[in-house]
């Protein structure tokens, strides 16, 4: 059995792992490239391997950085299943659409650029279209989680409930047969353990051979405090300021932990009044995906679900999915939480209210979770001022904080608890999904701690197994 790691690899997007075992060739995962300049040219390039001879691709979960390159699979000629959890085929059924329109509404406005500047805009193409896109739901199959699913005979894969967002899972590959079998398990990204929405990671004893994100590897949230009061605190601040607070925030997973905080906070009469808006198509379908499937809620939401109470719903919360009421927000001077989408600020109608609010400093611009490299929430969260967004320069007057705690990532010690709990340490370890410092840094904690044999692979690294 042979692994090839050719994304998420000393960085955090991309995730694209291939596992060849002579009988199955498995990818896990196909994600986009996010941050950086080179993302464009990177997620053009070939895919490293062919296509057409994959057996299956197994899906951790639905985010882009983990799906977004699926579209470009099956161009590249795969014609197999994608096999995943049901939540999660929910979830791209919005994602990966949404993401096609984005790539094509991208191409537009640098082909109105370009001409602009009276330069030649006709080799300026979409990375892929919504219809491409949508072409790859038909080639998804769902499993249920716990649930061993045969892989033609290769052996059998399980997804385990990984608390990241809803659907996600941790893939747990039992390959071969009898005293040859190896059990192969791909932790996809785990989630926290005091999320106000989801259960948290489950255990997978044993593992013969482990590849383990580490976003959060050198990092812990315990002193960031009470997230929620933190949320109040920001939010109350810049009310009374007559401020807008914007949070550019995930679609799925992020959003709706962020709106069942404030529906705390609402409901306990400590921000009466407060107009929040949910400024994404994307973000209100995954807000209805959500509602769709409560048995991934932790024991506290289901409490409150059983008690009458709606988490994701409260006075005061506007769903905005047209392209008009999205304008008409820019155009209100009136104190208000505007959540939208991209997470990292790198599309969508996020960089449009960055426009329009960052310069003004009433104003504050709330990070909830991570921001890769190169992105432009990064660039902003990292004190650079102006910044540019569509072309055009823009002076940052506006307040800049940052809540990582909202992340759906494990941070360090959820991590190494999540390791611990798989018993003794597997064979090799294989960290990824971290940028190269994180990575390392975790690399050598499990080292230390547990006296783990670590790996950090580079992207195109392939390692022979016993």
């Amino acid at each position: 059995m042979r692994i090839s790691f050719h994304g998420a690899a000393r960085e955090v997007t991309g995730s694209c792992h291939l596992v060849d075992t002579g009988d199955a060739r498995l990818l896990l995962d196909c994600g986009l490239i996010q941050g950086g300049q080179e993302r464009h040219e990177r997620n053009r390039e070939p895919f490293p391997f062919d296509a057409a001879s994959l057996t299956r691709v197994i899906l951790s979960h639905a985010h882009i950085d983990h799906s977004g390159r699926l579209a470009l699979l099956v161009k590249a000629g795969y014609r197999g299943p994608i096999l995943t959890t049901a939540p999660t085929a929910r979830l791209l059924d919005i994602l990966l659409p949404d993401s096609g329109r984005i790539q094509e509404e991208d191409a537009n406005w640098k082909i109105k650029r370009l001409k602009k500047q009276g330069q030649d805009a006709s080799w300026v193409t979409p990375l892929y279209t919504e219809e491409e896109a949508i072409a790859v739901l038909a080639r998804i199959e769902t499993v249920e989680f716990n649930q061993p699913h045969d892989l033609d005979g290769a052996g059998t894969v399980t997804f385990v409930p990984a608390g990241h967002i809803l659907g996600a899972a941790i893939v747990d590959l039992r390959l071969g047969t009898g005293a040859s079998q190896r059990r192969l398990v791909f932790s996809g990204d785990l989630g926290v353990h005091d999320a106000r929405l989801l259960a948290p990671p489950e255990a997978v004893p044993s593992p013969d051979y482990l590849i383990m994100e580490s976003t959060y590897g050198d990092r812990s949230r315990t002193d960031e405090g009470d997230r929620t009061e933190s949320l109040f605190s920001i939010i109350d601040r810049t009310i009374r300021r007559r401020g807008k607070v914007i949070i550019p925030a995930f679609a799925v997973g992020r959003t709706q932990e962020i709106l069942a905080r404030l529906n705390d906070l609402v409901e306990n009469g400590r921000l009466r009044d407060l107009r929040v808006f949910v400024d994404s198509p994307m973000a209100v379908a995954a807000t209805k995906a959500f509602v769709l499937h409560p048995e991934a809620y932790s024991d506290q939401t289901q409490a409150m679900i059983d008690a009458g109470d709606a988490p994701l719903a409260f006075n005061g919360l506007t769903l905005i999915t047209s392209v008009e009421d999205s304008i008409a927000l820019n155009h209100s001077t009136d104190p208000a939480v505007i959540i939208s989408a991209s997470g990292m600020c790198t599309a969508g109608r996020i960089k449009h209210h960055l426009k329009f609010n960052l310069s003004d400093s009433k104003n504050t611009v709330l990070f909830v979770g991570y921001q890769a490299q190169g992105s432009l929430g990064r660039v902003i969260q990292s004190g650079t001022s102006p910044v540019r967004i569509f072309g055009d320069w823009y002076p940052v007057n506006a307040r800049i904080e940052t809540l990582e705690g909202f992340s759906a990532h494990a941070d360090r010690d959820e991590l190494l608890e999540w390791f611990g709990s798989l018993g003794r340490p597997p064979k090799r370890t294989f960290v990824v999904h971290g940028e190269e410092e994180a990575s390392l840094s975790f690399a050598q904690v499990l080292e230390h701690r547990f006296g783990a044999n670590v790996t950090v692979p580079q992207r195109g690294q392939t390692v022979d197994l016993a």
